[in-house]
């Protein structure tokens, strides 16, 4: 849905808040992913590649009140993959502890996670996280609907891939999630992804397009209660190593469960 720079403004008057007002709010949350990406190098004399896998990280979320929105800092409490994972068991483990700060408009947009830690499981584990807290805030009521386009770079230079996501969203039910109200939220998306990146066999150009939908809850008191996305990527890879552009499929899905 995992956005990235800091917002700033200007306050005007000095406003004196009780302190309940002005107290964190800490989440803990389950986030389930599972991925399957199929490439076929039939072009380039090779044959059909895949592979599946999925995680589940653990972590907490810290929200506090800042100029312009809320200050986001999120802390692994622990992360784990399934056999097939390409990410090894030692490095999910090292990332216990790691840190990541964010930062959510007053409007309720994300803008995404950097990691504060300079380890390297932390950067390996960065896009479990990028995409697991969406578009939330107090107020939200049945009928409500907004629309949003961002733009995500992985890399520097000509070594980068942008991924461009245009959303729409509505607020559709009231409905209860354990004992809290909260609305529905829906989001349906598409996606278009450009960009270069290094491979053993030379650079690759990466290109294509996606789509998926999502479901979500938010609290009264906007509090982001867990949700549902799914996406499907439709994308082609090119370069020396192959005489034509090689189609790659990519099915990914993540569940976010409130866990306190």
């Amino acid at each position: 849905m995992l956005p990235r720079s800091a917002a700033s403004s200007a306050l005007a008057a000095v406003l004196v808040l009780p302190a309940a007002d002005l107290a964190p709010t800490t989440t803990k949350y389950r986030i389930d992913q599972s991925l399957s990406q199929e490439i076929d190098a039939t072009a380039a004399g090779g044959a059909k590649q895949s592979i599946s896998f999925s995680t589940s990280s653990f972590i907490t979320v810290i929200l506090a009140d800042s100029a312009g929105g809320k200050a986001m800092r999120v802390v692994v409490d622990s992360v784990r993959g399934d056999s097939a994972s390409p990410i090894p068991a030692a490095v999910l483990d090292s990332a216990r502890g790691a840190e990541f700060h964010g930062f959510v408009e007053k409007s309720g947009k994300p803008l995404g996670l950097e990691p504060t830690t300079g380890t390297s499981a932390a950067a390996q584990i960065q896009g479990l996280l990028s995409d697991f807290f969406p578009w939330i805030r107090a107020g939200l009521k049945v009928g409500d609907s907004w629309a949003d386009t961002t733009a995500k770079v992985d890399g520097v230079g000509a070594d980068s891939v942008t991924v461009r996501r245009v959303s729409a969203y509505k607020a559709s039910a009231n409905e209860t999630r354990g004992t809290r109200k909260a609305v529905r939220i829906t989001e349906d998306f598409t996606s278009s992804v450009a960009g270069t990146q290094p491979t053993p066999s030379g650079p690759a150009r990466i290109e294509g397009s996606g789509s998926g939908k999502a479901a979500y809850y938010v609290g009264s008191d906007g509090r982001y209660l867990g949700g549902d996305w799914q996406q499907q990527s439709s994308l082609k890879i090119s370069g020396s190593f192959a005489p034509e552009p090689l189609p790659i499929t990519i099915v990914q899905k993540i569940k976010v469960t409130t866990l306190k």
